[in-house]
């Protein structure tokens, strides 16, 4: 009987906490929620926050528009065939994106690439993120893996930013989002892409 009583106690605590971890990354209800200019902003206040031996040749956006070096822009999603080759998405991902901005190592994406999505509709994160994260673990890389991947819901779900590169620069891009944005962002994946 016992036995019965600390499993039940169990499942309810493991059930409360899948819905408050889901209550916190669709809805955000209760966690800070922080202003932006734009979509490339929220990387912005990321990079420019990097010590000068952590900052490398980068490249914003997708070609298109021009952009300040060393800062993020953003990434034409009429283009789509583009917008994903540049944000590593799919048709059906971008479905849910209003607006995206890139920021990665300007000579080897593999070395650092960061992008962020702004949603739609901040319910679709969690199958965005599900799906997001498929797309990059499953992707085969040319020339090199990337060694690490991560992806944060920033403000409930209204953006999704995520990075992947080298261990250290994604370790890196981590803690200084995390500090710079605060609570407003929830790491959701912390996966390594070494296999």
């Amino acid at each position: 009987m016992k036995k019965k009583i600390i499993i039940a106690i169990v499942a309810v605590v493991v059930v409360a906490a899948i819905g408050v971890g889901a209550y916190f990354l669709i809805g955000g209800a209760g966690a800070p929620k922080m202003e932006f200019a734009d979509t490339p902003d929220v990387l912005n206040k990321v990079i420019s926050t990097y010590a000068e031996d952590k900052t490398f040749f980068a490249m914003g956006g997708d070609g298109s528009t021009e952009v300040e070096e060393g800062k993020a822009g953003l990434v034409n999603l009429a283009d789509k065939e583009n917008a994903n080759f540049v944000l590593h998405t799919t048709d059906a991902i971008l479905v849910n994106v209003a607006d995206a901005a890139s920021y990665k190592h300007a000579m080897n994406e593999n070395i650092f690439a960061s992008a962020v999505l702004k949603l739609n509709d901040a319910k679709a994160a969690e199958t965005l993120i599900t799906d997001l994260k498929t797309e990059i673990t499953e992707t085969r890389w040319m020339c090199g893996a990337p060694e690490k991947f991560v992806v944060f819901s920033v403000n409930g779900g209204e953006y999704v930013v995520y990075s992947f590169g080298s261990a250290d620069n994604v370790d890196y891009f981590k803690a200084q989002l995390t500090t710079t944005l605060g609570e407003s962002a929830v790491l959701v994946v912390e996966e390594s892409l070494v296999r």
